[in-house]
Parts: structure tokens; C-alpha cells; sequence
């Protein structure tokens, strides 16, 4: 796509999350797909002031996008892809508003497993450099699809702050870090996801699937290969790209 920047660039950030929730009701209207959960995006300072956002970002995931480790992807599903390492949540109790907002041991108590997991982005963009944060809120961050990976044993009793998380395709490694790189810990950017989302007269419900956001920046693929997704002592998310 090459229009975006100049169809998003005068947007506020609030104009822009208008536009991707007007986005999800057209994919699913009808049975079409649906919408099956959220994922935090640029969690860090370092990557949302650079593209004109005051904070981190959310968007959708759509169920036709969530898949199980192993799952292979054909050559051409994707256009210009690439992965992150995340900590996938999966919902157990609706998280709705309350008197105190969400913190990281509040919500808790909505959780009902995490997982490790990997986010496959897709690059749908003449020129991503060019589009800036609204218009990357109103294509819903970059998602392509969230791969859901090995259950974590006893999470209440990880610290998963201290556990690093990495991406490797081909055997190599691409990036990695620790989950504190996510605002502090996986569980905090999913408190300020729910306390984000009661903001817009939305909630975290029953039977969401939470990216809670990456380790590191996208590590863009360039060819067919596998792609693993690893947090350290935990267990590791596998995808291949044809």
C-alpha cells in the first residue's frame, strides 16, 4: 500500500483508533472473521516517540490469524513478514472497569494461561518509513499472525522480567532480551492493556489471546526458512515460512 501516509497523517491518535475499530467491524461483519483478541506494540519510548505516538499502542487479532506452534506458512501468504518473541495470555475472567485501574498483580486474577508465543508481522507497505504511528494504529500494527507456543508451567511463580526471550530463524540468532524490556514485564504492558482498553469503552474478555508484546524491534525474514521464538528455560514457538 501506498497510501496510507497521506490518508492517515492528519488523524489524532484517538481519530486513528477510531478507524481501526470501524476496521474490525467491517472484517467481521457477517461471520466474516473474528475479532479474538489484542496485542501491545511499540511498549517502549524508544519506539513510539520516534513515530509520533505519546505511548504504547494496541491493535486486533483476528482469529483466521492465530495458529499453533509448527504451523507452516506457504510461500506468498505473507507479503514482506517477519517475527517478534512475546508472552501469549490467554483470558480467563472478563477484565471490565473497576474502582483502581489494572496493575501488574491485579490482573492476574483474568488470566487464565501464558504461553510463549511468537508474532509474525506483516509489512503491507510501499514504504513503512513513511507512515508514522496513526497510521500505523489504523493497519493494526503491523499484525499478521500470533503463534501460540508451549504452555508456561507455574507462570504465577515465574519472574518473567528476568527471563529473556529471543528470535532466531535458520538456527541464528536475531535478536533477543529480557521480558522487562516490555514495559517492565509482560504483565504490566497486560494491565496497561486492559486499563487502555476500558479507556475506549472496550475490555479484555473471556477467551481473548493477548500478544503482550515483543522482546525486541521486528526481525524482518527474507526468505523460506523456520523461525523460532524462544524464552529461556521455558519453551520455544516454532513457525515456517515457505
Amino acid at each position: 500500500m501506498d497510501f496510507m501516509p497521506g490518508a492517515t497523517g492528519a488523524l489524532t491518535e484517538t481519530e486513528a483508533y477510531q478507524v481501526q475499530f470501524a476496521v474490525h467491524e467491517r472484517l467481521t461483519a457477517g461471520g466474516k472473521d473474528q475479532l479474538a483478541g489484542w496485542k501491545v506494540a511499540v511498549a517502549v519510548p524508544a519506539l513510539y516517540q520516534p513515530i509520533g505516538l505519546s505511548g504504547p499502542a494496541l491493535a486486533g487479532i483476528y482469529k483466521s490469524g492465530i495458529r499453533p506452534s509448527g504451523v507452516s506458512f506457504p510461500a506468498g501468504f505473507f507479503l514482506k513478514y517477519g517475527i517478534e518473541c512475546e508472552v501469549v495470555a490467554k483470558i480467563a475472567k472478563d477484565a471490565g472497569p473497576r474502582a483502581t485501574p489494572y496493575d501488574a498483580d491485579s490482573i492476574r486474577e483474568v488470566i487464565g494461561s501464558l504461553h510463549c508465543g511468537m508474532e509474525v508481522v506483516e509489512n503491507r507497505h510501499a514504504d513503512l518509513a513513511k507512515l508514522d504511528g496513526k497510521g500505523r494504529v489504523c493497519d493494526e500494527f503491523l499484525q499478521g499472525a500470533c503463534v501460540v507456543g508451549p504452555e508456561i508451567a507455574n507462570w504465577r511463580n515465574v519472574d518473567l522480567a528476568k527471563i529473556n526471550g529471543k528470535s532466531a530463524f535458520e538456527g541464528k540468532d536475531l535478536a533477543g532480551g529480557p521480558g522487562a524490556n516490555v514495559m517492565g514485564g509482560p504483565l504490566v504492558s497486560l494491565a496497561w492493556l486492559a486499563n487502555r482498553l476500558i479507556s475506549f469503552g472496550k475490555h479484555l474478555r473471556a477467551g481473548d489471546t493477548i500478544l503482550t508484546g515483543s522482546t525486541h524491534a521486528p526481525q524482518m525474514l527474507n526468505g523460506p526458512g523456520l523461525a523460532a521464538a524462544t524464552w529461556e528455560g521455558l519453551g520455544t514457538t516454532e513457525a515456517r515460512f515457505g
